[in-house]
């Protein structure tokens, strides 16, 4: 008789694995897919940004460990898996959607205790249904878990095809002027200081746009020495397109860029040329200058990996994680307890401060160096009144905003003249080159409303004059600005340029000062020259 074994073995084989199928889709695994959800939902939609995997690891693996704890207690408490996990998804659920909800109905509310109160009361009450008809709980696993999986799959799938795009292979031309003829080793060759004051308009932008004077502190920088290159614009109009272009000497190649980038929305190849080596600390390098730099909290520009020594400040929590926590209770402490470490606001307050006391530290390191630093002043969140106190979000909310940018830019003046006056306190032979200038102006009030989907083209020329009009001051010791071959209306694009000619013989002609939009944060790489309408 014929052995029918061999011909069962797959049948039941199959069978198994059906089994198998039918005890995951039944097990509670929808707690973990919700408690990964809001890390992994925000990570999607900011995809394209510079975001370091520790930011999004870390907040990740609390969530769930935190989930875990959650799940064993009220699994000892109730007898039951499946109530345990309903019960666990909606203290996470309530644990993200608070922030949101404060954001919703902050205004109607006497304050954050009303709702935090009122979110620990529906804790409870959830908590207490669950328990008492928690036979229930057992037939929405399933459903659950299909829920969850399709919700998280999604997102997923947006950071897969991001992560898997394949873009044709571009050649990387990496910077590569030297100094030549090379220093003699006793040539005494001046520090280079290059400090970027985040979306610091022109003086004619603040009077204009702000209705402030800012002229006494023009005439301050002046009476000590520096010119002011009233006319000055930005090249382009984001940081990242800015600092890539001046610290390069050149104009951003856009075909090369967008061949390397995912998508029209992709930010990343400009972000990592950002961490890249550039031709201004290359060309400084090559004569022995050691490269000292400060930056802010964004990601992008918070150290740089070619830089002797970075100065970081290590309390101070990412971007990413401010915007998770902000979505959660933890967001309340912060009016709740004083000094709070979850107040976001607080953090860049007291990075700011740090950064200033380490411009001063870094002024007294020997030289040659190249020192440089990028502040996120004026730059928003408006945290600092002039007098360098701490501005409550409150506080922020009800002063009208040019106000509040005002004072933080008076903040800023305060911080220069100070600083300048211990940096330039020493002999004329020993003093350094300075320049202090914006990256971009600040944001006219219809960019400010709705940034993501800003139509550029469609902006006005004033529009335009506010956004391009930047802050720029040179201190260069020993020659005039004729000299130096500065004028008045130099954009960031010609000055190294300029100076280094001056001063190391650099033969590197002049570019046409232009000025450069994109279509919209969604089309960063389809450019239009507007240099016309700036120049009005």
């Amino acid at each position: 008789m014929r052995d029918l074994a061999p011909c069962a073995a797959p049948g039941r084989g199959l069978n198994t694995i059906i089994a198998g199928l039918r005890r995951g889709a039944a097990f509670p695994w929808y707690p973990f897919l919700a408690a990964a959800f809001p890390v992994v939902y925000l990570y999607a939609q900011n995809v394209h940004e510079a975001i370091a995997p520790f930011e999004v690891l870390l907040p990740l693996s609390l969530s769930l460990g935190v989930t875990v704890v959650v799940l064993v207690a009220f699994r000892a408490l109730t007898g039951s898996w499946a109530a345990a996990a309903l019960i666990g998804t909606l203290l996470v659920g309530l644990f993200f959607t608070y922030g949101v909800t404060w954001q919703w109905l902050g205004g109607m509310l006497l304050g954050q205790w009303v709702l935090v109160l009122a979110w620990v009361l529906l804790a409870i009450l959830g908590v207490s249904l669950i328990w008492r008809f928690q036979a229930w709980a057992g037939r929405l696993t399933t459903p659950l878990n299909a829920i969850c999986v399709v919700v998280l799959g999604y997102n997923l799938a947006i950071i897969g095809a991001f992560m898997l795009d394949v873009r044709p292979a571009v050649a990387v031309t990496g910077p590569g002027l030297t100094m030549s003829p090379a220093p003699a080793p006793d040539q005494r060759l001046p520090d280079v200081y290059w400090v970027i004051l985040d979306r610091y308009g022109s003086g004619n932008v603040i009077g204009k746009y702000y209705d402030y004077d800012n002229s006494p502190f023009l005439d301050e920088l002046r009476s000590r020495g520096f010119y002011i290159a009233e006319h000055a614009t930005a090249n382009y109009l984001k940081t990242a397109l800015s600092l890539d272009s001046s610290r390069n000497m050149n104009y951003l190649d856009f075909a090369e860029l967008h061949a390397s980038a995912t998508s029209e929305r992709d930010w990343g190849p400009i972000y990592r040329k950002l961490k890249a080596p550039f031709e201004v600390e290359h060309y400084l390098g090559s004569a022995g200058y050691e490269f000292i730099y400060l930056g802010t909290y964004w990601g992008p520009t918070s150290n740089h990996p070619s830089a002797e020594i970075n100065y970081v400040y290590d309390a101070l929590s990412s971007e990413f994680l401010d915007v998770l926590t902000s979505w959660t209770p933890l967001s309340a402490i912060q009016d709740l307890i004083p000094e709070s470490p979850f107040d976001w606001r607080l953090n860049r307050w007291n990075q700011t401060r740090y950064e200033w006391e380490s411009l001063n530290r870094a002024s007294s390191i020997g030289g040659p160096k190249f020192v440089h630093a990028h502040f996120a002043l004026p730059h928003e969140p408006f945290v600092f009144h002039a007098n360098g106190s701490f501005v409550s979000e409150k506080d922020e909310k009800e002063r009208p905003k040019i106000v509040n940018y005002v004072d933080q830019m008076r903040f800023a003046n305060a911080q220069v003249l100070s600083w300048l006056d211990s940096l330039l306190d020493v002999p004329p032979d020993e003093r350094p080159i300075v320049v202090i200038q914006a990256d971009e102006g600040p944001f006219p009030q219809r960019y400010a409303r709705n940034e993501g989907a800003f139509d550029w083209t469609t902006a006005s020329p004033e529009e335009l004059e506010q956004k391009f009009g930047i802050l720029s001051a040179f201190y260069l010791p020993g020659k005039t600005p004729e000299e130096a071959g500065l004028y008045d209306s130099i954009t960031p694009v010609n000055q190294w340029r300029a100076i280094f000619h001056a001063y190391f013989g650099l033969d590197l002609p002049l570019l046409p000062d232009r000025n450069w939009i994109f279509l919209d944060q969604l089309h960063i790489y389809t450019e239009y020259d507007v240099t016309e309408k700036v120049a009005r």
